[in-house]
């Protein structure tokens, strides 16, 4: 596949599993009460769960199995986050978090045992996509989680919508961009920097009426 539909590949399969886990999380979140959002959000992760234990070959059931965990983990998780300035601190510290395990921690490994055939776990910690009939792991369950999580919890806010999935979009494009252009990187500090920015900002606007 030439590099450039490969890049618009990655970035199609990043931007929609991003937007449908913040999609489904504020639908869920607005829809139902907590016993019952928290009932769902426990069977998303059962199925995922499941997955990750029985580990089907079918590239479209891991993907619906990644998408389910990561709506099930923001459902457990954003209502936690009561102020913007604390999902600014919460990206930070997942994004330092990330950079520590990319550099040689749990991430590192995982790519490592992968691109040696020594274990096919990573496959289903992601979105993949088959390509040259392999499939092939495009961005982290943990991206997804994180950044829906942060993106989620600032809608509920009342930081405007349009705002926080645009920050957000564009910094999940420059991680890929810097990871077509490197290799395997770190996503979350892509997110953090220009979401800390934006509440910030937002911040400011307030303070300013």
């Amino acid at each position: 596949m030439p590099l450039y539909l490969f890049s618009a590949l990655s970035a199609a399969v990043t931007v929609a599993g991003f937007v449908a886990v913040v999609w489904l999380s504020r639908l869920a979140g607005k829809r139902l009460p907590k016993g019952p959002k928290l009932l769902l959000a426990l069977g998303l992760l059962a199925c995922y769960a499941a997955v990750l234990i029985f580990r089907p070959l079918a590239w479209p059931v891991i993907d619906a199995a990644v998408l389910a965990g990561a709506t099930g983990g923001v459902l457990l998780f954003e209502g936690t986050l009561q102020a913007p300035a604390a999902v600014a601190v919460f990206l930070a510290v997942a994004a330092t978090v990330d950079v520590l395990s990319m550099a040689g921690g749990l991430s590192h490994v995982l790519i490592e045992r992968f691109r040696t055939g020594q274990s096919h776990l990573l496959l289903y910690l992601a979105l993949v996509a088959p390509l040259h009939r392999a499939t092939i792991p495009i961005v982290g369950i943990s991206d997804l989680f994180i950044g829906g999580t942060a993106a989620t919890a600032l809608i509920r806010l009342k930081v405007p919508p349009f705002r926080v999935m645009a920050t957000m979009i564009g910094g999940f494009l420059c991680a890929v961009a810097v990871g077509l252009w490197l290799g395997p990187t770190p996503a979350l500090p892509f997110l953090a920097v220009p979401v800390g920015v934006l509440v910030n900002r937002h911040i400011q606007r307030l303070r300013s009426r």
